[in-house]
């Protein structure tokens, strides 16, 4: 830990003059207001450096991929060149309409089989194309209430192709008329002949008996991304549980005088819906910087939101910070950036980072500054670089951590820091200064008064 002071005094002495004068921005890089100004004069304003980070990918166990967490992201990123590639791929079951079921009238005939697919929205570029394939499932016993390991595909047949389609955030977002009625924005991938005839020719005392039985003759169904092409630029995000997530029949018969539809819908309580997700950072920038155990730390970080990269932070010798008052402590994060070609204005920052603090191995805790929620997270700041660019930036309050670990009450055994989302698997992204970099290091900023 190394400690570098100011006395605030000074500060106090020529801030009105600087305000006055300069109209300063107070977007600045580690900001203003810690402390009301009344308290400059008797303070002291530190900066603890020679903070030591690591970039870690490892397997992330708290990761639920099931259940409820019906909001999937569902795509192929292969055009990042600091953070590599992504890839999500999406197996999910419909159900029975009814137990005992059959399709209307007499000598029907297919029209169309359609797998839809409620649109949630998406992130990265709206004009580049994923093209999705869906495959017949044939792993054994996928159901809802197994929590199925991320990194793991799920048994699918590549002989068993059902269908394909190619679209877009823009071309996806649009409401759609079906058999003259206006339904939600959807994914809409249409599905071979053969299988929807082969639907058609079920029976009410078979595959249609149950569910169960269905399932028996219908696994699941794999939706599965292009991960070849070289310029994916986004991710789709879809509903499990809505009801325009379905597999639907549209066919005519005998005694009706128009185009029937049975609808095989997504079951929030019974059909099984699982992601798996993969990163790949081959070639990319990240890729020099990850698991390296350099005994100095890394000088850039690399933090995504889970499941992906995340920071490993220590403050050696924090735990011998002098006795004093502490009236502000505040861990500052600062995004780092070559410009354009880091590909910023696509691939997008965290809207916040979390942080958690190690207390044995690798078993952590929320930190006692963030009071009684599960999460403590630092919301994305907007503030201006030293070369004038617009850049992102986090910051923690650590006061009372600080003022508790001076104490004897708490731990240094560092902290884990990691990019925030809503949803379980996502994909933003930040490069920010580590502990050792020249000009954007992460910081302790601590303001404290001399008993």
């Amino acid at each position: 830990m190394k400690i570098k002071l100011r006395n605030l005094s000074y500060v106090a002495a020529i801030v009105s003059v600087l305000y006055a004068s300069t109209g300063c921005n107070q977007a600045t890089l580690l900001g203003t207001n810690l402390i009301p100004p009344g308290d400059l004069v008797n303070s002291q304003d530190s900066v603890v450096t020679g903070i030591i980070t690591r970039n870690v990918s490892q397997y992330d166990s708290s990761i639920i991929n099931n259940y409820s967490n019906y909001t999937h992201i569902l795509g192929s990123i292969t055009a990042d060149p600091v953070f590599g590639k992504t890839h999500a791929f999406l197996f999910m079951q419909v159900g029975l309409p009814q137990s005992a079921f059959t399709f209307e009238g007499t000598n029907q005939i297919l029209d169309s089989v359609v797998l839809s697919l409620s649109y949630a929205g998406y992130t990265g570029d709206s004009t580049s194309p994923q093209t999705f394939s869906v495959y017949r499932m044939n792993e054994t016993g996928f159901r809802i209430d197994s929590n199925y390991a991320y990194n793991k595909v799920l048994g699918y047949d590549n002989s068993q192709l059902l269908g394909t389609a190619t679209v877009t955030p823009l071309t996806t977002r649009d409401s759609v008329k079906v058999l003259g009625a206006t339904e939600t924005a959807q994914i809409r991938i249409k599905l071979s002949n053969a299988f929807g005839n082969e639907l058609l020719a079920q029976k009410s005392d078979g595959a249609f008996a149950t569910d169960s039985s269905f399932r028996a003759f219908l696994k699941g169904l794999a939706i599965i991304p292009d991960t070849m092409a070289a310029n994916h630029k986004n991710m789709l995000y879809v509903s499990m549980n809505s009801t325009n997530t379905k597999l639907t029949v549209f066919y005519k018969a005998n005694g009706k005088d128009s185009t029937m539809r049975s609808t095989f819908g997504f079951n929030g309580s019974t059909s099984g819906h699982s992601t798996t997700f993969l990163r790949n950072y081959n070639g990319s920038e990240a890729s020099n910087y990850i698991n390296t155990n350099n005994p100095k730390g890394d000088s850039i970080l690399f933090l995504q939101a889970a499941p992906g990269l995340f920071t490993k932070m220590t403050i050696p010798n924090l735990e011998n910070f002098p006795n004093v008052l502490i009236n502000s402590a505040e861990l500052v994060i600062t995004q780092i950036t070559v410009g354009e070609s880091d590909k910023n204005n696509i691939f997008i920052e965290p809207s916040n980072l979390t942080l958690r603090q190690y207390t044995n191995g690798d078993s952590t805790k929320v930190p006692i500054d963030a009071g009684s929620t599960s999460y403590y997270t630092a919301p994305k700041q907007i503030v201006t670089n030293f070369g004038g660019v617009m850049i992102a930036q986090y910051k923690f309050s650590l006061n009372h951590y600080l003022a508790q670990l001076i104490k004897k009450n708490e731990t240094n055994n560092g902290f884990k820091l990691e990019g925030f989302s809503s949803l379980m698997m996502d994909v933003p992204r930040v490069k920010a200064g580590g502990g050792s970099h020249s000009q954007y290091s992460l910081k302790l900023r601590v303001i404290y008064t001399k008993p």
